[in-house]
């Protein structure tokens, strides 16, 4: 199956974030912020998925991140991830953020835990930072310019 990421379109901004709830996930300011959303769509063009990617200076913070149950297994995992970081490294991110509990998915793709003393200010400051951080999740990175 090939994996397609595109931007969001703001009348996309309901249905994107009706998969987000459904995922047990926040849509704080999803419909304002839309055009920081890509959607995954697999190769009938139909909508599989969704990411937020939060521009933050040269870095990125990758932020509700969803798949519909049918298409969560780790091989369509292993490759939207690196469909991402491709899409991230295109636009000009330099760093990839991400908070994530299951940081055992991630460590493969080269993504390393930031140690809470040394999270760049300008990640921190971020409202989904803000808000996540305080859950029992662990911030990770992922240098674009190594890969």
């Amino acid at each position: 199956m090939t994996i397609r990421l595109r931007a969001a379109m703001p009348h996309e901004a309901g249905s994107l974030g009706d998969l987000v709830k459904q995922a047990g996930l926040g849509t704080d300011g999803m419909r304002e912020g839309i055009k920081n959303y890509l959607v995954v769509e697999n190769d009938k063009g139909e909508t599989i998925g969704t990411v937020g990617l939060e521009r933050v200076e040269k870095d990125g913070l990758l932020r509700s991140f969803v798949l519909k149950k049918e298409y969560s297994n780790e091989q369509i995992f292993l490759r939207l991830i690196q469909r991402i970081l491709l899409y991230c490294k295109e636009k000009g991110v330099e760093t990839l953020y991400l908070l994530t509990k299951a940081v055992h998915l991630f460590e493969p793709l080269s993504f390393r835990p930031v140690p809470a003393e040394k999270v760049p200010a300008h990640v921190e400051n971020t409202a989904h930072y803000k808000k996540t951080a305080e859950k029992d999740v662990i911030l990770l990175y992922c240098s674009l310019q190594e890969n």
